[in-house]
């Protein structure tokens, strides 16, 4: 990263540290006011329980308030419980309240989640709201009353009337919410994906801006945005045709939130009904409040008085009109401000789901609220916006987190350069593929811009499917209608519950069934089960899960999680992690089986260290081929052998790391175990595992591919010889010549180990433990030697030490074929007590150990670089 580039990273970490500490101190400011206002005069408040769909809480109380007034002098007048919309509440009725109590016992309650009610409620919902009016109610031993519902509080009488009959004498209807077909796209699905798009924005804006309570009172909130998404509106046509009592519906002509096709609609649903049309819009509770009142306390009169018409008393015309289906209902086409404000209720639609807001706005289309073209463009805004921003993301989030804990030790930065060269060219089906699967859209743009994919090729790709895809749903969603919308959802569900079993079987399909047709396909099938069905190619967490519970066990006997750091005092934690294979072997020269190497610091750049090792082979006559290898380094990672100095000066590009350079020693490698007590004289060998390099024999006639697939053990891990040779695997090799497959004495990367313990002899183990105390304080490890023949291993003579390992090496034999998992775990668990054993020994002896966080700390670091 450049210097410049480095300054504008700490300055944004600086300002995202500003960001969230405000945010802190801002969730704690709120925390510290009360859930509940001070009362005014004219309000009271009574118990209810908290309330779930269909569900009331019992012993889980909260605050409800209300306001009760009457001013009249009637002994006993009519009760009018006056429902408030959303967001506003009561706060928009003190003239209407005024006007009205002068006839009425007005009650007009906060609804729970707003303005004095206690504000954390779990359901938001009209069904919710009625349940707790009708708790009120009965708190308030009130019987009977007259429903006056404005706006979303409509729907919640309605929801009363179904459900509470018998406490609804007659229905008011202010510029009232109703039937599903006529609230704003007219579908459940495409308003509840609006809703949700609602929620998610106000949520971030109350609860991610740092406002310190400052937005408490502001209109637009949560328990506003949550009413409308909790709330199903699809069954209140059901419930409007069942109503049988007296109703008053008044509505605003110019209405521009409940258009006046939903009063009119409301009207023909209920035949009994009487309908009063103002000049005016959603506010005529404001703007035409006397009217309002002299027509409501007209209609409670007759209710009162039993002159109200009832569905009995209807004519049967209107019942006749009430029985026939809904018909779409052709609007007029909106124009200016509010043209804008509905494509920009698509646009943001389109963020929660693109499919079902191309759906709606075909829909507005069809019905003539809105142009096609007008649709089409809203829909591809906000799919270019939502899906770039997606892509987006990915770039900025995904590229850098790779290259971070712990996300880097399961993704491989090279494997997704590869996947993008995949992407690359196979772009434009998987895009254009993805318009087709709902959900799939997100996780394949995230993936393009996480795996570094050209912005401009992915632009051209999507512009082009969507450019076909847009218009193309809009427009049948126009010639189709309604009926589209079923087919989405039902396809939409069967996606969801089939298209994960059709993955599955294609990946088995692709992975075994197609392989088998051919010869080449058949042998990387048995590569590929042999893998599966050998434990020793399984997963490390499968491995050693047993043996972690093991040593959960080891951590409650010895008292101390990291006693096993203990066993080598000489090493930097035992050799736990990231210890420098250097100074290990630096500890061991004057036993004099060291050969000879030099280290390449990491604050040397490449062509510093290429001189370095170019002049070192030079001065020292060291002949080619040289070992490269980190100092730090688990498992055979980025061991390379250099034959010239073109490969050396290649193998050492980009490592910036401290390196070790080792003179190339031939003969048979081997892997001994050693260990030794504190209390004890001399060591003991645990294992010998005797590590083969495998190598083919060519024919003259098969290319290096077909040479591995024939080789009943190479074949195992062909894909791993694959990538190794990748630049010769089509070469015929002469008959006679041999190939080395493996340079790496590691089972991970090819090299076979076989159970060599039985070539332990007096003489070698009296060397090896010589050998060992040398080094001062090691008393457990694993020493890679290399000897001339097997006869010199016995004798213990000519032995040379490549590397030496500590308490986290292992006894290599265990993955000898003739081994079952569980002789290995019993092997991995025996070498594991001695650690302990011993490292609890030294600990006694006053060998400090670091606490787990510390070894974590070590882990994390390590894993990091």
């Amino acid at each position: 990263m450049s210097e410049k580039g480095s300054t504008w990273f700490r300055g944004w970490k600086r300002w995202l540290i500003v960001y969230l500490l405000l945010l802190a101190c801002s969730h704690f400011w709120r925390t510290l006011e009360p859930d509940t206002v001070d009362l005014e005069s004219n309000e009271h408040s009574v118990t209810v329980n908290q309330v779930v769909g269909d569900s009331v809480l019992h012993n889980q109380p909260l605050r409800m308030v209300y306001r009760d007034t009457y001013q009249g002098e009637k002994e006993n007048p009519p009760v009018v419980l006056l429902l408030n919309g959303s967001p506003i509440g009561t706060t928009m009725f003190p003239q209407f309240i005024d006007r009205l109590s002068r006839e009425n016992r007005v009650i007009a309650p906060h609804f729970p989640g707003y303005e004095a009610s206690s504000r954390e409620i779990p359901d938001y919902s009209m069904r919710a709201y009625s349940l707790y009016m009708n708790q009120m109610l009965d708190s308030l031993n009130i019987e009977k009353v007259h429903v006056v519902g404005y706006s979303l509080g409509a729907g919640v009488g309605i929801k009363m009337s179904h459900f509470y009959p018998d406490k609804v004498a007659s229905i008011g209807m202010i510029s009232g919410l109703g039937v599903q077909e006529l609230e704003l796209l007219g579908s459940y699905h495409l308003n509840h994906a609006i809703y949700g798009g609602q929620l998610f924005f106000t949520w971030l804006l109350h609860e991610m801006v740092p406002h310190f309570g400052l937005l408490r009172d502001f209109p637009v909130h949560v328990p506003y945005a949550r009413s409308f998404y909790d709330s199903d509106q699809r069954p209140i046509r059901k419930y409007l045709k069942e109503y049988k009592k007296p109703m008053l519906i008044q509505h605003g002509r110019e209405d521009g939130l409940t258009p006046l096709a939903a009063a009119q609609e409301h009207h023909r649903l209920v035949p009994q009904s009487k309908l009063i049309l103002y000049d005016g819009d959603h506010t005529i509770v404001e703007d035409k409040t006397q009217k309002l009142v002299e027509d409501i306390n007209s209609f409670i009169q007759r209710v009162e008085s039993g002159k109200a018409r009832t569905y009995a008393e209807a004519s049967r015309q209107r019942i006749l009109e009430s029985q026939k289906p809904f018909e779409e209902i052709n609007f007029a086409k909106v124009e200016g401000l509010t043209l804008f404000i509905l494509m920009l209720i698509i646009i943001i639609s389109s963020f929660v789901s693109e499919d079902l807001a191309c759906i709606g706005a075909g829909l507005l289309a069809a019905r003539g609220i809105i142009g096609f073209w007008s649709a089409t463009v809203a829909c591809f805004l906000g799919i270019i916006i939502g899906d770039f921003a997606v892509f987006m993301i990915g770039r900025w989030l995904g590229k850098p987190a790779i290259r971070r804990a712990p996300i880097k030790w399961f993704v491989n930065e090279k494997e997704l350069e590869n996947s993008a060269e995949w992407f690359n060219v196979r772009g434009p089906m998987i895009i254009i593929g993805s318009r087709f699967i709902p959900g799939s859209r997100f996780p394949i743009y995230f993936s393009a811009g996480m795996i570094g994919m050209n912005f401009f090729i992915f632009a051209i790709y999507f512009l082009a499917a969507g450019a076909v895809w847009t218009p193309g749903l809009v427009g049948l969603s126009m010639l189709v209608g309604t009926e589209l919308l079923r087919w989405f959802q039902t396809y939409q569900e069967f996606a969801i519950l089939v298209i994960p079993a059709i993955i599955l079987l294609l990946f088995l399909f692709v992975k075994f069934v197609l392989p088998a047709v051919t010869w080449r396909g058949r042998r990387l099938v048995v590569s590929r089960w042999r893998r599966i069905t050998r434990w020793e190619y399984w997963p490390a967490w499968m491995i050693y899960t047993p043996l972690v519970c093991y040593i959960g066990f080891l951590w409650i006997k010895y008292g101390k999680l990291t006693a096993f750091t203990a066993a080598n005092p000489a090493i930097r934690d035992g050799g736990f992690i990231g210890e420098s294979k250097s100074e290990i072997l630096q500890q061991f020269q004057k036993s004099g089986c060291v050969p000879r190497y030099i280290t390449l610091e990491a604050e040397l750049n490449d062509w510093e260290k290429f001189v370095t090792a170019r002049d070192h082979i030079l001065d020292q006559d060291w002949d080619y081929p040289v070992v490269l290898k980190p100092d730090a380094g688990q498992r055979g990672e980025g061991v390379c052998f250099s034959r010239n100095e073109e490969e050396l000066k290649g193998h050492l590009e980009g490592k910036n790391y401290k390196l070790i350079m080792q003179k190339y020693i031939g003969g048979q490698e081997y892997g001994v175990f050693y260990y030794r007590y504190p209390s004890e004289k001399s060591g003991h060998i645990l294992s010998i595992t005797r590590k083969e390099l495998p190598t083919l024999t060519g024919d003259g006639e098969s290319t290096l591919e077909e040479l591995i697939l024939k080789d009943n053990d190479a074949v195992t891990m062909a894909k791993h010889h694959f990538k190794i040779h990748r630049d010769h695997l089509f070469d015929i090799p002469g008959k006679g010549e041999e190939i080395q497959l493996v340079k790496v004495g590691t089972h991970s990367r090819g090299a076979r180990f076989s159970d060599a313990s039985h070539l332990a002899t007096p003489q070698l183990e009296s060397r090896i433990d010589e050998v060992a105390q040398c080094a001062e304080g090691f008393f457990f490890g694993r020493l890679d030697v290399k000897v001339p023949s097997e006869e010199e291993l016995n004798a213990g003579e000519n032995l040379k030490i490549l590397e030496v390992n500590g308490v986290t090496s292992e006894t290599t034999s265990i993955y000898d074929s003739k081994y079952s998992f569980f002789d290995a775990q019993k092997k991995l668990m025996q070498q594991w007590r001695i650690a302990y054993e011993i490292g609890d020994q030294n600990r006694a002896k006053g060998q400090e150990v670091p606490s787990p966080i510390e070894l974590i700390r070590k882990l994390l670091n390590y894993k990091s670089k």
